[in-house]
């Protein structure tokens, strides 16, 4: 087994935000009643690939050192730790449970775009939910391989289920329901037709336990963002989405701690957080990927 490799996911942050950084021009809103494009779906052959991997032996090799060094009272990863022995990891049991699901991030074209014109969100990865002998929960997100275009590969293992408990939670609310997370103030909401629900307790400080009409979401994200996407003078700052690009500081609130993402994950995480946005993180680990 070897060592975890941890890396500041802010370091990533600051490269990104020139290599990756999507750039949106700022564009007034409109108020007709138009309603947005749909939220992409995903196939089932995605699933289900994403699934596979999620559950390779390898990726449960992982997730069992990942459990043994989380410790039974889910105390956080340590940075620059050793593995755990081979017999501590395996003695976890880890398996997967629950569905494969994909995970919506806020879409930062809809920030900035006329009413209408993009979709409120869009996919970054897919979670799969697992468990250890002692009940503690991971979460094991997959993207498209970068050497393999039609295969999946794992990259993260993240603390908690949050990414496949807001998935169920939305889908309760009706048909054609999904979860998506807006990363700077750490809400989840579900989206069903033009509606969007709050899903936790951020996301009811910023739009009231009842909900919002999606216009009136996206004008709410637009005066949170607009000015803050790269490209923009406040950018320009070296500031993205509120926080300085220096060196990552403890996210206090929610139990949320800093990821720890491994060299490998480097690329899909400058492209997934590469739209300038602050993010509460889960601690979380990342080995070796294709």
């Amino acid at each position: 087994m070897r060592a975890f490799t941890v890396f500041s996911l802010r370091t990533l942050l600051g490269a990104s935000a020139v290599a990756g950084a999507l750039v949106v021009a700022v564009a007034p809103l409109s108020s007709a009643a138009t309603a947005t494009p749909a939220v992409p779906g995903v196939s089932s052959t995605d699933v289900s690939a994403a699934s596979q991997a999620a559950g390779s032996p390898a990726v449960l090799q992982r997730l069992g050192g990942f459990f043994a060094q989380l410790g039974p009272a889910g105390a956080p990863l340590a940075v620059h730790a050793a593995a755990p022995a081979a017999d501590a990891a395996a003695a976890q049991a880890p398996h997967l449970i629950g569905a494969t699901v994909p995970v919506y991030y806020l879409n930062p074209a809809f920030v900035t775009a006329k009413y209408g014109t993009a979709a409120v969100a869009k996919q970054e990865f897919m979670a799969t939910a697992a468990v250890s002998a002692s009940g503690q929960r991971a979460s094991v997100w997959t993207t498209h391989s970068a050497t393999h275009p039609n295969a999946w590969t794992e990259f993260n293992i993240a603390s908690g289920s949050t990414e496949t408990d807001m998935a169920a939670a939305a889908a309760k609310l009706g048909p054609g329901a999904i979860a998506f997370y807006e990363p700077q103030i750490h809400a989840w909401y579900a989206l069903l037709k033009d509606h969007v629900t709050p899903l936790n307790n951020d996301a009811v400080r910023s739009v009231g336990s009842s909900g919002i009409s999606l216009l009136g979401y996206q004008r709410l994200v637009h005066g949170r963002y607009a000015d803050k996407v790269p490209g923009t003078a406040y950018a320009d700052q070296h500031l993205l989405g509120g926080f300085s690009r220096g060196p990552a500081k403890p996210s206090g609130g929610g139990g949320s701690t800093e990821i720890a993402v491994g060299a490998a994950s480097a690329a899909a995480l400058a492209g997934l957080y590469g739209i300038g946005f602050a993010v509460r993180r889960r601690r979380g680990t990342t080995f070796d990927a294709d």
